[in-house]
């Protein structure tokens, strides 16, 4: 669920950004690992820390990048975090062949 939430995150930034905007070579990662690292926090009481990020960088990175990557996303999608079922039934029913999954939501309504 924290890739699906995270994939949402960046869909949104997306959908916010003008089409003109530009970033540094690493910005496409930089999103990658803020919202993975903002939907894991977002949905666990154990989730991945800052820490965390900066370690599987190899040192690419370090937790104070992390620390800002994270903040610079918070503020592009405004700390809007809150994603309801409805928002992920509807972006893995658009996205179902990239993300080759088959999910059938029947089984949930019978609940």
């Amino acid at each position: 669920m924290t890739m699906v939430v995270g994939l949402i995150y960046v869909h949104r930034l997306k959908r916010t950004l003008p089409a003109t905007a530009r970033g540094d070579f690493d910005t496409p990662y930089k999103i990658f690992l803020s919202a993975i690292l903002l939907a894991s926090k977002y949905l666990s009481d154990h989730s991945l820390q800052n820490r965390n990020i900066a370690d599987i960088t190899n040192g690419l990175y370090s937790v104070k990048d992390v620390n800002t990557m994270e903040r610079s996303f918070l503020g592009l999608l405004k700390y809007e975090l809150w994603v309801d079922v409805d928002e992920v039934k509807k972006f893995l029913d658009q996205h179902r062949v990239e993300l080759d999954i088959d999910v059938d939501w029947s089984r949930d309504e019978e609940r």
